[in-house]
């Protein structure tokens, strides 16, 4: 029940949080929104597809960079607690991924501004940019003219 909680929270909007959105302070820079968008969702819908061994495909801290990427470029801070969400793992594996990222010096934690019991995520300039450039990477071999199986022929 616990996993299809959190697999409903993942697919509502955020409340805003006032914040600031990278640690330049100068707002989101990232150009590939619509593009890890889409693997992030491809990620979800994997999840479903493959149900309780999807557990076994996990990647708590490439879920949560790709998850905090989009929240950035929708100008959404993240809490601590909704990043681990976001990972689909459970809470104390998110966080010491949360913390991998962070030593990594891809992402910040900042206390949040309207309650300082909690804490709020961000992704630093260089996460946004190395993002970017794998998005780039990726657009360039994803061809999405090639037929599976089952798709109509044209």
């Amino acid at each position: 029940m616990a996993e299809a909680d959190n697999s409903l929270y993942r697919l509502r909007e955020r409340p805003v949080i006032p914040g600031r959105a990278a640690t330049g302070g100068s707002g989101f820079t990232g150009t590939a929104t619509d593009l890890v968008e889409s693997f992030y969702r491809a990620r979800r819908l994997r999840d479903d597809a493959f149900g309780g061994i999807a557990n076994q495909f996990r990647e708590p801290t490439w879920d949560i960079l790709l998850d905090l990427y989009l929240a950035a470029a929708k100008g959404r801070p993240v809490s601590v607690s909704s990043a681990c969400i976001g990972s689909g793992a459970p809470q104390t594996t998110a966080i010491r991924h949360l913390a991998l990222l962070e030593n990594a010096g891809l992402v910040v934690r900042t206390p949040n501004p309207m309650d300082n019991r909690a804490g709020i995520v961000t992704l630093t300039e260089d996460a946004i940019r190395r993002v970017d450039d794998w998005a780039r990477r990726v657009r360039s071999v994803w061809k999405a003219d090639t037929a599976l199986p089952g798709d109509p022929v044209l």
